[in-house]
């Protein structure tokens, strides 16, 4: 055994004796897998990284007793349909609840899949001191995990293992059920938005289920259908007055769009909140300020994407903002009144499961979720040393 090897070896029976979150120690990971995440990418990232992981984290009922008294134990559950991921994780966290362990250790919950995994797997488990959330992104637009700094699914994984909890926001939402009148409360731990992009989400969702299939979308070559269905729910969106209530005051705004995020990217990467982070004390809203054609509100969200420039105008966070028609400001407490007789649809995490009128609420430090180690931390060091190791064409 070279000195090299034999120093790293060294180096992780430290980090496994060591507190990994502080004085808390992670005992046991529960991995949550949607296979069907990004037409079966999640099932793909599993199968590719379920080796790394074992190598990590031993199983429970394993017979190595040795590995088992180093390591943090581990299993793995697979979704079969939408919102297991929530029970699965409930009751991974209701099991641990009465099993024996020490105060200060902690529960790891991971989720691989998308943002909309993510958004399952902690909803009910918010301000919970004993669980800690790791993402491993296996979805289409990963806005979480381009806010947590996580390049791919194997530096996901050494983040698991390597890395450092840190307090992330999230929006709590308490409004009426889609179709109902029963109020329900979800969490968004990425974005909600309302206006022309929850259409373009709700249109494809009829689409896909066969409740109002598109001809558009049915004739469409795959590489334009996005585009087709942008332009199509913008010559028809009729941009409805809806009524704000924030910690400022009351106003109406002409609603072509109107979003919130946790982190700097919307949409599967684009940045239309910059400085907006999960560590933050208020949430960030943003919405059109001008009756301007669909259209044009759609042509700036296409600028930003692909150039990162719309002309907009960007200043402090903590001041009222105005760019090109669009406003910007930062609250506690939001009401959402829609002023017309027909309820708007709200869509949480890529999920439209809540209509108007709605009451949001900035959550800050709702959840404790893992991130990349920092420079100076010993798991930077240790993550650098395993990155190392790698073989290059091995994922």
């Amino acid at each position: 055994m070279n000195s090299r090897v034999f120093y790293l070896y060294v180096l992780l029976l430290f980090v496994f004796l060591i507190p990994v979150n502080g004085f808390a120690t992670i005992r046991h990971a529960c991995f949550i897998v949607n296979p069907a995440s990004n037409n079966g990418k999640g099932w793909r990232v599993w199968d590719r990284i379920e080796e790394a992981v074992s190598q990590h984290y031993t199983a429970v009922g394993s017979e190595d007793q040795a590995a088992a008294a180093l390591q943090a134990t581990y299993n793995v559950f697979f979704t079969e349909h939408a919102g297991h991921a929530t029970e699965l994780a409930m009751e991974a966290y209701l099991d641990w609840q009465q099993g024996q362990h020490d105060q200060e250790d902690q529960l790891l919950i991971v989720a691989v899949g998308g943002d909309g995994t993510v958004h399952e797997v902690v909803q009910g488990l918010e301000r919970q001191p004993q669980v800690v959330i790791g993402v491993i992104p296996a979805g289409k637009g990963n806005d979480i995990a381009r806010t947590l700094r996580l390049r791919n699914p194997r530096h996901a994984l050494r983040t698991l293992v390597y890395g450092a909890s840190m307090p992330f926001g999230a929006y709590k939402i308490e409004g009426c059920e889609t179709g109902s009148c029963e109020k329900k409360t979800v969490l968004a731990v990425s974005e909600f938005d309302l206006g022309l992009t929850t259409q373009m989400t709700k249109k494809k969702n009829d689409h896909d289920s066969g409740e109002r299939p598109s001809r558009l979308l049915r004739y469409s070559p795959r590489s334009m259908a996005s585009a087709m269905l942008a332009m199509s729910s913008a010559m028809r969106w009729n941009t409805p007055i809806v009524r704000c209530t924030t910690d400022n005051g009351r106003f109406n705004i002409p609603l072509n769009f109107l979003a919130a995020s946790t982190g700097p990217t919307f949409g599967g990467g684009i940045a239309l909140f910059n400085y907006m982070l999960p560590i933050c004390t208020r949430g960030k809203l943003l919405y059109s300020l001008q009756r301007t054609h669909p259209i044009w509100t759609l042509i700036q969200m296409t600028m930003e994407r692909l150039l990162n420039w719309s002309g907009l105008t960007r200043t402090n966070m903590q001041k009222l903002r105005n760019w090109s028609g669009q406003r910007e400001l930062v609250f506690t407490q939001l009401g959402i009144q829609h002023q017309d007789e027909t309820p708007l649809s709200i869509q949480v995490d890529g999920d439209i499961a809540l209509q108007t009128p709605a009451q949001i609420t900035w959550l800050s430090s709702a959840f404790r979720f893992m991130r990349p180690p920092e420079y100076g931390e010993l798991g930077y060091t240790l993550m650098d040393l395993d990155e190392a190791r790698d073989d290059p064409d091995s994922f």
